[in-house]
């Protein structure tokens, strides 16, 4: 299990959602300073709380690994609905900006398309191991 690459990914990715739920990642200067974390909307805490979680859990499933690849891909499409959402929070808050730990919500989905990658050569080596025998 810590042996494969695409663990690594997929703790980070899953260190990187909880981040973004506890850090400021978007602000708004005065007069009405505003810091915005991952939990300011019910919309983006779940979804970046079941990311987190779903990315933790996705490690236990290297048994099988077309399972984990579907359920990293489903975590793909989540991360770009947590985009969306922030994307609308921004929106509603105008004059502000990002901060350093908005980069945890950019790098999820990075991590995710490096675990995907990482997973489908794993299975690829697997089969051509098997061929083999």
């Amino acid at each position: 299990m810590i042996q494969r690459i695409q663990t690594i990914w997929l703790l980070l990715a899953s260190a990187a959602a909880f981040s973004a739920l506890r850090f400021p990642f978007y602000y708004t200067p005065t007069p009405f300073a505003l810091e915005i974390n991952g939990s300011k909307g019910y919309s983006t805490l779940i979804s970046l709380a079941f990311s987190a979680c779903l990315s933790f859990i996705t490690i236990f499933l290297y048994g099988n690994r077309m399972l984990q690849l579907k359920v990293v891909l489903m975590n793909f499409l989540l991360s770009a609905l947590i985009g969306y959402f922030v994307y609308k929070i921004v929106i509603a808050n105008p004059g502000g900006g990002f901060t350093l730990p908005s980069l945890a919500l950019f790098i999820i989905p990075v991590l995710q398309i490096m675990a995907i990658v990482n997973i489908y050569k794993d299975d690829r080596k697997v089969k051509s191991a098997d061929r083999l025998r």
